[in-house]
Order: C-alpha cells, then structure tokens, then sequence
C-alpha cells in the first residue's frame, strides 16, 4: 500500500512540474528596434563580476509588451531574451515597465555584445 501510495505521489508531483513548466512565459527583446537606451557596466571593482549589467530603457511599444507579460506572469516564470540569447529565467515578482536592470551572465555576453553594437 505505501508502494503504491508513493508511486502516486512521484506521478503526481511530475504531472504538476510539467503543468508549471508549461505555464512559463517568454518575452524577446530586439535591442535595434525594443531599446531606446542601454548602459551596459563592464567593471566595477566594488563587486565580484560574474557577469555584467545593462541598465535599458524600452521603446513605448516594446515597455507596454514588457508591463502586460510581467504583469500577466506574476509567480510565474519568465524567460528573457534579447537578440536571440536567453539570458536568464526567473520568476516574475512585480511587472516591469519601460526602465529596469539586466544581469548578463559572462558565458551569455561574449556572443550578446557584438550584437548590440549593431
């Protein structure tokens, strides 16, 4: 019985993992068309670097698509991409709007930044 019991549970569990993962929201951003601005901080010698930071700021369009996918994902996750690179999923706590900060992790940067030069 308690063979059984766990086995139900296990398929359970699984069939609700997959149900979440489901759920999970995607939003691409284009940094030639979706940014209006982007400060990107290579060094910062107060901090350890694992990756760097890009303060953006989005095109009216592109800040309206942001703040209706956050605010429809909220304890969700939400994977971010710009130019075709996924650069993080996480779950979504409050919607953003057109300004927020971007964490790019190193082995994502060496193939992101040439891209945003263009």
């Amino acid at each position: 019985m308690k063979q059984a019991m766990g086995w139900k549970i296990g398929v359970f569990l699984l069939v609700m993992t997959g149900a979440t993962g489901s759920h999970a929201a995607e939003i691409n951003l284009s940094s030639a068309t979706d940014f209006t601005r982007m400060e990107l901080l290579l060094k910062d010698s107060d901090r350890l670097q694992s990756g760097y930071e890009m303060n953006v700021t989005l095109s009216p369009e592109a800040a309206e698509r942001m703040t209706r996918i956050t605010h429809e994902s909220i304890g969700q996750k939400l994977t971010l991409s710009i130019n075709g690179w996924k650069i993080s999923t996480a779950t979504v706590q409050s919607a953003l709007g057109a300004q927020f900060l971007v964490f790019i992790p190193k082995t994502v940067a060496k193939d992101l930044l040439p891209t945003l030069i263009d």
